[in-house]
């Protein structure tokens, strides 16, 4: 007669099985822990990615340094119908301030700051700004037809952007 419980008679999984899906365990915990800290499954977080894609810059004759347009807001998300502006595309994931641009042709720059610019002048995430500008003359030289003219424009999030093109 068998004194042994009736419990006790199953078997368990075999050792070398066991130590196979410890090890699978093993491996897919690394590969996930491996994967948020090196970013393998992609980026959890937003950015702006901000640049200048057209510009709008005739010639002009005498004027004042640039200026806010003291009819119109200094930005906005349509291209306006005329005038003087810079067209910026944020293709990122946030959105971004344009605190201040600047303009420099002829061996002088200017340089104007956007005033509330978290309010006034956003990029936003997909979209387009456009920076409106009132008048074209930098330091007393005005701007010539054919002139090269280069330019920034900086961003709340730290970052910079450039621009350079030709006045028409």
């Amino acid at each position: 007669m068998d004194l042994r419980p009736k419990h006790s008679r199953r078997k368990a999984i075999s050792p070398v099985l066991a130590t196979v899906i410890l090890i699978a365990i093993t491996l897919i915990a690394a590969i996930a822990v491996a994967g948020f800290v090196f970013g393998l499954f992609g980026s959890f977080t937003s950015s702006a990615a901000v640049s200048e894609i057209s510009s709008n810059f005739a010639a002009a004759g005498t004027g004042s340094a640039l200026a806010q347009p003291a009819s119109a807001p200094f930005c906005q998300a349509t291209a306006p119908s005329s005038g003087y502006y810079l067209e910026f595309s944020n293709t990122g994931t946030a959105n971004t301030a344009i605190n201040s641009v600047s303009l420099s042709y002829g061996g002088n720059t200017a340089s104007v700051s956007i005033s509330n610019p978290s309010a006034n002048c956003i990029a936003k995430a997909g979209a387009q700004e456009y920076v409106l500008f009132t008048a074209l003359e930098v330091g007393g030289a005005a701007a010539a037809t054919g002139q090269r003219y280069t330019g920034s424009a900086s961003l709340g999030n730290g970052g910079s952007v450039s621009y350079t093109g030709t006045f028409q």
